[in-house]
C-alpha cells in the first residue's frame, strides 16, 4: 500500500472543501446567483484555486450538485418495503447537518439557462433509467417519472413552501399516505389498451 505525500492528501483536502462549499452554496441559492468567489471564501481558498481544481462554474456545479443527486439508498432494499421505506426517509431526513441538500439544489437552478438542461439530463439519463431498471415490468419508464415527481413534490411542497398539511405533526398519517402512494408506482397498474 503506497502512502499519499502530505502535498497530495492537502489536494485532496483542499478539493473536497470546494465540492463541500460548492454544494452549500447550491443548496441555498441558484447556480446563477452563486458567484465563485463565494464558494472559494466559503472553503477558504484563493478563487484561482477553485479554477485550477475544476475549470469553470459549471464544472464545479456538475460534479457538486448534478452528478451528486442520487437515489441509489432508496433503491437498495426490496421492492415490497419501498413505500414504507422512502416515505420513512423522507419524513426522518435531517437537512441541518449535510452539505447537499439535493431538492433545494435542484429547484434553486432548475430554471437556469446555464445549468438547468444539465439537471434535466441528469434526471432524465441517469436517475429515471436507475429507478426504471429496479422497476421493471409494464410503463416502468412512467412509474419511475411519477415516483420521482412524488417525491420531488412532496419534499418541495413540505420542506421550501411549508405546507401545513405537510408538517411533522402530521407525521403518521403522512407516512401512511405517501408509502401507499409510493408503493402503488412501484406494483404498477393492471395493463390497460392505450
Amino acid at each position: 500500500m503506497s502512502e499519499s505525500s502530505p502535498q497530495q492528501r492537502n489536494a485532496e483536502t483542499t478539493r473536497k472543501r470546494i465540492l463541500a462549499a460548492a454544494q452549500r452554496r447550491f443548496s441555498k441559492q441558484s447556480f446563477d446567483a452563486t458567484g465563485m468567489r463565494e464558494i472559494a471564501a466559503e472553503a477558504g481558498v484563493n478563487v484561482a484555486l477553485v479554477n485550477r481544481y475544476f475549470g469553470s462554474k459549471e464544472q464545479l456545479f456538475e460534479e457538486a450538485v448534478a452528478e451528486a443527486i442520487t437515489i441509489d439508498a432508496l433503491l437498495a432494499g426490496p421492492q415490497n418495503g419501498f413505500g414504507t421505506r422512502t416515505a420513512s426517509a423522507m419524513l426522518s431526513k435531517d437537512f441541518k447537518n449535510i452539505d447537499l441538500d439535493p431538492t433545494a439544489a435542484f429547484v434553486n437552478s432548475l430554471g437556469s439557462p446555464v445549468v438547468g438542461e444539465r439537471l434535466r439530463r441528469a434526471v432524465e439519463e441517469r436517475l429515471l433509467p436507475e429507478i426504471s431498471g429496479w422497476l421493471g415490468g409494464a410503463h416502468a419508464d412512467q412509474r419511475a417519472a411519477m415516483i420521482f415527481s412524488a417525491l420531488l413534490g412532496f419534499d418541495v411542497l413540505r420542506r421550501m413552501a411549508r405546507i401545513d398539511a405537510l408538517n411533522a405533526r402530521h407525521g403518521p398519517v403522512l407516512e401512511d399516505l405517501c408509502a401507499a402512494t409510493l408503493q402503488s408506482y412501484v406494483d404498477g397498474a393492471p395493463d390497460k389498451e392505450d
